[in-house]
């Protein structure tokens, strides 16, 4: 057998005789001397754990990751973007948007409460559904009343967890519900509730970009009718220009007129078959890169980390109390 090494033996011998000489030394004694005192409380407490561990709901957690897969329609340009800032709708043209917006619609009011009147498989009556709520109300909720909807929408707010990775925005998902085949169903249902807001949402700015293009195309319509009667009457009354110059200058004027009202109209055309195809629009705008599955295993209570904390609490405790028994001796 290898001998220690002088070079560790000393300085824990060192140390020994430290604690030896020291004030803690009657009291690491008097703990050895109850060693199965400590063993006692230790196995105590880890059985008390083992059965809060047993006593505490299991939280299964089922996870999706998904994208968002927005469309970024032409902007509105040039003169026309001017005139939308002065109607007070400029950007409406803009349909892109950040993984954050799709994060706070998972995680709102709106999409939550709309969650807890969604139904998902009864594990105890396997082919029946129950509602979400009865799901997190744990059976003591019989109806969604504004009371009982506060108290379940704080439950399933903690039950939602999203995170995005800032690098790919790829937006993860987590939720937690008592049985695994709810938990992959209400995060399944959680998902489609988030599409279907999110292209409603979509829709609707789609129908104002049409409204507004709409009523400019007609107007620029009308313009460009105007400008085409004024550039043809002035051609009839004129119908010798060579030898004019104003007469050659005023043509060219109204020309350009024309012009560049009839690009403004032709703009605005295809602004508005862009705008009702937009406002149609009924695809996914998140794409689900990995589909919810019913997890393995529950996550809380973790049994193992729960029965370590109470040998330590136990170990503690014991310690604790044989320090204060050996002072109060000491006392005397």
């Amino acid at each position: 057998m290898t001998a220690p090494r002088p070079g560790f033996v000393a300085p824990v011998r060192a140390l020994l005789a430290e604690v030896r000489s020291s004030w803690i030394a009657p009291y690491l004694d008097h703990v050895l001397l109850r060693w199965r005192t400590v063993a006692a409380y230790a196995l105590l407490a880890g059985v008390a754990g083992v059965a809060v561990a047993l006593v505490l709901p299991k939280v299964y957690v089922a996870r999706a990751s998904l994208i968002a897969d927005t469309p970024n329609p032409p902007q509105l340009s040039g003169a026309l973007a001017q005139v939308a800032g002065q109607f007070g709708v400029l950007g409406l043209g803009s349909g892109n948007r950040q993984p954050t917006f799709y994060r706070a619609l998972i995680e709102s009011r709106r999409t939550l409460t709309a969650l807890l009147s969604t139904s998902v498989r009864d594990p105890a009556h396997p082919g029946q559904v129950v509602p979400v709520y009865k799901v997190y109300g744990r059976g003591k909720v019989d109806s969604l009343t504004r009371r009982t909807t506060e108290n379940l929408l704080r439950v399933l707010g903690r039950r939602v967890a999203t995170t995005i990775d800032e690098r790919t925005n790829i937006i993860r998902v987590e939720l937690g519900a008592p049985d695994p085949d709810q938990a992959a169903d209400i995060l399944d249902s959680l998902l489609s509730l988030t599409n279907q807001f999110a292209v409603t949402s979509l829709r609707t700015r789609a129908r104002l970009r049409r409204e507004f293009v709409d009523s400019r195309t007609t107007e620029a319509r009308a313009n460009l009718e105007v400008a085409e009667d004024s550039l043809r009457q002035f051609n009839e009354r004129n119908r010798r220009l060579t030898d004019s110059p104003t007469l050659q200058f005023e043509e060219a004027r109204l020309r350009r007129r024309v012009d560049l009202r009839q690009d403004l109209y032709l703009a605005l055309s295809r602004e508005l078959d862009q705008a009702r195809i937009d406002e149609v629009r009924d695809t996914p705008v998140l794409d689900v890169i990995d589909a919810p599955v019913p997890p393995s295993r529950h996550e809380v209570p973790n049994r193992r980390a729960l029965v370590l904390l109470a040998i330590m609490f136990g170990v503690l405790a014991a310690i604790a109390g044989l320090v204060l028994e050996r002072s109060r001796t000491i006392a005397r």
